[in-house]
């Protein structure tokens, strides 16, 4: 039976971190100061499973099966909910089976799923056929390219039953050789790897069944007695078993599943099914730990709003889910793009740059890899890492350029590292691949210029005939943003260059001058020297709050931020409904909902830029995403519950941005280049009080509770009390900004 968690989420949370607490009574009254924060607590009570601190139950989920799965930094494996015992598709880099199919039956039949709920690494499911009932998890193993699906049989009859069992085991069931495959995979990008063509010859062992080829193999391993193989046909491979349950019985069976080389999974296999209750009980308590240690560093958020409060943890559980812990991999740990069941293991630039605030909270040895990595490969000319060879692939994205200068702005700026700039990477310090790739497409011995990025610019990846493309305001929106960063970071480093200084202002004036309408309170794009064009796509709102817009110009396009253009039920559109280039089934960026990350990255910079009633609008839009998806996918529809199926990017790493925006949006962090931090927290009115506990940044460890009148720091041994409104600001721990905290 699947039970429910006897602990509630606010729990869960005390245990991870000291939670502050917030006021049951109604606040708003000036006067009125938030309930005192309590002291610390543990980071992770030693009995609690902290597995369920992620969990969802399957009746709320709107996720198709086919994009639904489990992961544990080592394997990902495709779970079919509709039935109890069915898996498909086993992924674990650079290992992959992708038509790797599994079945359970009893009497002849597959068992319907009656109930379902999901954690990141295991699923379980309860279902029934006539008295018997049947109850499955399945879990990975912590560590291991492995896992265990445990499974319970209960005999509700008054009397005793023979129970005939029946394992399946296949690949494609579309094809007439429906034998499994498996290949060690040199290339993981956007799209899951397909196995389907390198074939495995199997081997039966016993109890044990391993399906090899050169690159190597999947092993399963049943502990039921009396197991028969029976390779009837090419598409039937099949264990044959019974069992026999008294009335009102119950007995459990283990099957155990591993991949990578042959003698590895052979192995695994066998020593999992010694003791297989004993390898759940140990992965489960692992797995606590594991999840307790990868967020100690990462604030603990609460809200009034349960609906905000959820929003924040299935958020922020993609830093986790995207973290892969290879030792084949150029990089331990690499953060990919996508995860679940080996969709887009490609490492993008653009994702890490969009978290370029939050990850280096989360792990500052691991941003300085990626970096250094990106660095090494000429991120130029392309849009990922390879996570095996380290290599570049694809051609380049136009904000390559502005997400890498953010990953090494704001690495500095929240660690007060700044003899990372010194380090040496292909021949240049990383402070001077901040001046190259803030200065890429200009000459700096000639007057500022906008970039025209062609005709072929794919920006937007429209689809149909609609074009943006030559100048585009964002990008070189972007340019701005990036010489502003570049020169704080060479005046930290004690290198600063007048003509890094001397170009954003010229580059704004540029922009206004060039781009922007006043009749249509928009940027328009086109050649040189040509007319404007207009496509009135969201991403022109992450200007907001970025510096490079004046007043008129961020209320101009505020106009735009309404029900009849951007807006709708449930989140925002990628493109106006007006804009003729509007694709319902284009959702990403043409229309028919939006980039996961956009919604909470406007809404950020819309806090930053002071239009809180804006961003509020926006975000809880969107606040039914962290309640009906287990984690997040590449985009989500904006005018219906629904989001984008036709992407193997299921569960993307810049849904983190969500968790980003509370942060350093309603909670209003900021951290200036010489240290001070700043605290100015703006609680929405669809939940009026929030706390913010563990926050470690520049050296100090900051609690924060807040309601909609007055707020209270609690920092250092001090606490500090304000109006909401009026910031408070922490002195630099280490003056100067000089120094290597991370």
């Amino acid at each position: 039976m699947i039970e429910k968690n006897s602990l509630s989420r606010r729990t869960v949370l005390a245990l991870l971190g000291a939670l502050p607490a917030v006021a049951q009574t109604p606040l708003g009254h000036s006067e009125q100061v938030p309930e005192p924060l309590p002291p610390s607590a543990p980071t992770v009570h030693p009995g609690v499973n902290v597995h369920d601190l992620f969990a969802i139950s399957g009746d709320q989920l709107i996720t198709g099966e086919e994009h639904f799965g489990i992961i544990n930094g080592h394997l990902s494996v495709g779970v079919n909910y509709q039935d109890v015992g069915i898996l498909s598709g086993l992924f674990a880099p650079p290992y992959a089976s992708s038509d790797f199919y599994f079945e359970l039956r009893i009497f002849g039949e597959k068992v319907r799923t009656e109930r379902y709920d999901w954690h990141p690494n295991e699923v379980r499911r309860k279902g029934a056929f006539g008295a018997i009932n049947v109850s499955t998890s399945m879990l990975l193993l912590t560590g291991m390219r492995a896992g265990v699906l445990a499974v319970t049989f209960y005999n509700s009859a008054t009397r005793a039953q023979k129970v005939p069992v029946q394992l399946n085991i296949s690949g494609d069931l579309s094809q007439n050789d429906c034998r499994t495959s498996f290949d060690d995979v040199k290339n993981w990008g956007f799209s899951r790897p397909d196995t389907r063509k390198v074939k495995t010859t199997r081997v039966v062992e016993g109890q044990r069944v391993s399906l090899y080829n050169s690159a190597g193999a999947v092993a399963l391993g049943a502990d039921f007695d009396n197991l028969t193989w029976s390779p009837l046909s090419a598409w039937s491979f099949h264990w044959d078993s019974a069992i026999t349950l008294g009335a009102k019985e119950r007995k459990t069976h283990y099957i155990a599943v591993a991949l990578g080389p042959r003698d590895e999974a052979e192995s695994a296999c066998n020593e999992i099914l010694k003791d297989p209750a004993g390898a759940i009980q140990r992965s489960r308590e692992l797995f606590a730990r594991r999840t307790g240690n990868l967020f100690s560093p990462m604030p603990v958020f609460e809200a009034s709003n349960r609906l905000l409060s959820d929003y924040y943890i299935r958020s922020i559980q993609h830093l986790m889910l995207n973290r892969w812990e290879v030792p084949e991999f150029a990089l331990n740990p690499v953060y990919t793009t996508g995860s679940i069941k080996g969709g887009c293991l490609g490492c993008y630039l653009w994702d890490l740059g969009i978290l370029a605030e939050i990850l280096p909270l989360f792990d500052p040895p691991g941003v300085r890899a990626h970096i250094a990595q990106f660095l090494k490969t000429d991120i130029s000319q392309h849009n990922r890492l390879n996570p095996v060879d380290g290599q570049g692939y694809g051609g380049p994205y136009l904000v390559n350029e502005e997400m890498i200068v953010a990953l090494i702005y704001y690495y500095v700026l929240h660690t007060g590292d700044v003899r990372f700039l010194e380090e040496q990477v292909n021949g240049r310090s990383i402070l001077d691949w901040v001046f190259y790739h803030a200065t890429f497409g200009d000459d700096l011995s000639k007057p500022a210029h906008l970039v025209d990025y062609g005709e072929d610019a794919s920006h937007l990846e429209l689809r149909h005939r609609y074009n943006y493309n030559h100048l585009l305001p964002d990008v070189n929106g972007g340019r701005y943003v990036s010489y502003v960063r570049a020169s704080k970071l060479a005046t930290l480093a004690g290198k600063r260059r007048e003509d890094i200084d001397a170009r954003p202002g010229p580059l704004k004036e540029l922009l206004t001058k060039t781009l922007w309408s006043s009749e249509h309170r928009w940027f328009g794009f086109g050649p040189i020297g040509g007319p404007l064009d207009f496509r009135y796509t969201n991403i022109i709102f992450t200007l907001i709050g970025s510096g490079v817009l004046d007043a008129d110009q961020e209320k101009g396009l505020l106009s735009h931020l309404n029900e009849k253009e951007f807006l709708s039920d449930y989140g925002l559109h990628s493109i106006s409904k007006l804009d003729p280039a509007f694709d319902q089934a284009d959702t990403d960026h043409g229309g028919g909902g939006s980039y996961v990350a956009f919604p909470s990255a406007i809404a950020e910079g819309l806090y930053k830029g002071g239009y809180v009633n804006f961003a509020e609008d926006i975000l809880q839009r969107t606040l039914w995403w962290g309640q009906r998806m287990p984690y997040w996918p590449d985009s989500v529809v904006a005018n219906q519950i629904d989001y984008r199926r036709d992407t193997p990017l299921q569960c993307t790493m810049d849904a983190s941005a969500g968790a980003q925006c509370v942060i350093f949006g309603i909670c209003g962090v900021r951290v200036e280049p010489h240290g001070e931090v700043i605290l100015n927290p703006r609680p929405p009115q669809f939940s009026p009080q929030i706390s913010l506990n563990g926050l470690k940044i520049r050296g100090h460890n900051i609690d924060l509770v807040a309601d909609r009148g007055r707020y209270e720091v609690r920092v250092n041994g001090r606490k500090i009390s304000s109006a909401v409104g009026t910031p408070v600001i922490i002195p630099a721990a280490n003056p100067g900004g000089i120094g290597h905290e991370g």
